[in-house]
């Protein structure tokens, strides 16, 4: 008996076979059922995909352009992002400058108001930061995320400049 001849049957279809392959594939066709099946089976599947091809439209110029917009449009909320967050540092370092006279008195054995402040603000930016890169898409998110990291840090320092110095 003859061996099936399905490992070819694709190749046959397009037409990928050398003469005597051919010849083969179709006189093992002409006597079995299985891969005259398997055969008509395939021709089946590639029919519906060539009819699925074709009932798909191009998308036309007005889709790239609303694609390209909206990558645009995340660039810019990078950018306004960035700005944020360069505005936040400058808007700490100089709330720290003027306020250095009164942090460097201490209010704990061994630390003052400034470490202290420091350790604040560095955890603040870590908390900040690690909720602004899990979110990048979700303005709004952020803003809100900002904004109560920032009211904790201005609660904190409200705090510690009420607590009372230890005296010299």
């Amino acid at each position: 008996m003859e061996e099936h001849v399905q490992d070819l049957l694709s190749a046959f279809m397009d037409d990928e076979l050398n003469n005597e392959e051919r010849k083969m594939v179709e006189s093992h066709l002409s006597v079995c059922p299985l891969c005259r099946q398997e055969l008509e089976e395939l021709q089946a599947v590639q029919a519906k995909i060539k009819q699925f091809y074709d009932s798909v439209e191009l998308p036309g110029f007005q889709f790239e352009k609303a694609v390209m917009s909206k990558i645009y449009a995340e660039e810019n909320l990078v950018m306004n992002y960035r700005v944020f967050i360069w505005f936040f540092a400058v808007c700490i370092l100089v709330a720290g400058f003027a306020m250095y006279p009164v942090l460097r008195k201490p209010f704990y054995v061994g630390m003052d108001i400034a470490s202290g402040l420091a350790n604040i603000v560095s955890s603040g930016f870590h908390i900040a930061l690690s909720i602004l890169s899990a979110l990048p898409n979700l303005s709004a998110a952020i803003m809100i995320a900002t904004s109560v990291i920032l009211a904790v840090c201005l609660w904190l320092v409200i705090s510690l400049l009420k607590m009372k110095p230890v005296k010299e």
